[in-house]
């Protein structure tokens, strides 16, 4: 089982467990609030100077990871430690002003602990619930800020109170480290079946845009080498901070997993013109062009069952988008600069670089010079000037693809005469 399918079902978990968090706290807050109300009734009989500092400090505990959270990316590793914190510092309030009785507050951390399904944070809340509650009721037996006449001597607090918390706290901790074991393994069949279910639609994917390749013999290995282009790109998109709202790591996945169908309108074509040995006449082209809507209209009614909107959104821009151009005279539908979907945008580029990399049967493969220049030139006027220069800070690694692509292709190619000259 991959660990990356395993760490996205992890940090989608993160994300909501931090927003369910905050809400707990939040209405833990307005609890204590009618309780602060019900004080100031002369309902309950702690000190009203006491209540209202402890009312004061609980506030900024329980409601800071509301505001945290709206500042913040809900997805951090950081914010779990911060929460069960705070939730033990609201248990160190309570446990030194206001009660030795309400026995749940005392499990408060851990249960906030217990939102995350985390073996580590429950154990770490589990240490610090405990050391708290020693140190609450010491302080408050001393400090004698709450009346309670039940224990009147250090002895009595530990053996009557102290202790049975301890073991009140310890048996929900086990309960509850054994429902997050179960509970992380539930995770870890997710996880499987996720990555069986995502290794199955890649397949599916490379096994359609296949049947397209396989019509238009020119191609070669297009759909390998643009899906890596594309990957690359974007990576350097990500690594320069460029579109960094945009570029995550799930978009960098998602664009190199649906780039194999950009021409999957092509299916569409008649062979007579997608398999034409030679330039194409007007008439011809205008039918080509038609591939790209045709395509976008494919992926709307293939993948339409998918559960995941955002990768069928950006199957469908790359296919019916990606020869639209920067300056607006691209087509299906002559969009021009940011009005093109960025995914298309990153597509464009690698499918013109890899188009005139290689051979054609109408021409042959350009140099790769000569390629980036087209890159270089078409800057401002077909493509994202950004991309552009993005692309041409990874020549490198562009070229290395090439070259290993090239032999590959190579090595396939001799190894198909072989067999040819041995059934001969």
């Amino acid at each position: 089982m991959s660990s990356s399918a395993l760490n996205k079902i992890l940090v989608r978990n993160e994300k909501d467990a931090n927003i369910m968090t905050a809400k707990v706290m939040a209405i833990t807050f307005v609890i204590f609030t009618c309780i602060f109300i019900l004080n100031l009734l002369n309902i309950f009989i702690i000190d009203q100077t006491v209540m209202t500092t402890a009312y004061i400090i609980s506030a900024v505990l329980l409601l800071s990871p509301t505001v945290i959270n709206r500042f913040t990316d809900k997805k951090a590793g950081w914010q779990k430690y911060l929460y069960v914190l705070f939730a033990g510092l609201f248990l160190l309030v309570t446990a030194t002003t206001l009660t030795y009785h309400v026995v749940l507050v005392y499990a408060y951390p851990i249960a906030i602990a217990g939102i995350y399904f985390s073996k580590k944070l429950t154990n770490l809340s589990t240490v610090m619930t405990i050391i708290i509650t020693v140190i609450g009721q010491i302080c408050g037996f001393y400090l004698n800020w709450r009346p309670d006449y039940n224990f009147t001597t250090l002895r009595g607090l530990i053996l009557y109170s102290i202790l049975p918390r301890l073991l009140t706290l310890i048996s929900f901790a086990a309960l509850l480290g054994v429902l997050t074991k179960r509970t992380s393994k539930l995770l870890e069949e997710d996880a499987e079946n996720y990555e069986k279910l995502a290794m199955y639609n890649r397949e599916m994917i490379y096994d359609f845009a296949t049947l397209v390749e396989n019509r238009d013999e020119s191609t070669g290995g297009h759909i390998k080498r643009t899906s890596i282009y594309v990957r690359l790109l974007a990576q350097e998109l990500k690594k320069e901070k460029l579109y960094e709202d945009i570029v995550t790591d799930d978009f960098i996945s998602n664009i190199s997993t649906v780039a194999p169908l950009h021409d999957i309108g092509k299916i569409s074509i008649p062979d007579s013109i997608l398999q034409k040995p030679g330039r194409l006449t007007d008439e011809e082209f205008d039918v080509m062009k038609t591939h790209s809507a045709k395509g976008g209209k494919i992926i709307r009614e293939t993948f339409a069952h998918f559960d995941d909107e955002k990768y069928v959104e950006m199957a469908y821009n790359v296919a019916r988008y990606h020869h639209e151009k920067w300056n607006g005279k691209g087509y299906p539908e002559g969009l021009a600069e940011e009005d093109i979907p960025l995914p298309a945008r990153i597509m464009a580029v690698a499918d013109v670089f890899d188009a005139v990399s290689e051979k054609r049967c109408y021409r042959e493969a350009m140099p790769l010079d000569k390629c980036f220049g087209i890159i270089e030139e078409g800057r401002g006027r077909d493509f994202d000037p950004l991309l552009a220069d993005a692309f041409l800070n990874i020549r490198d690694e562009i070229v290395q693809v090439h070259k290993n692509s090239m032999s590959k292709y190579t090595a396939a190619m001799i190894e198909a005469y072989e067999e040819k000259k041995n059934v001969m």
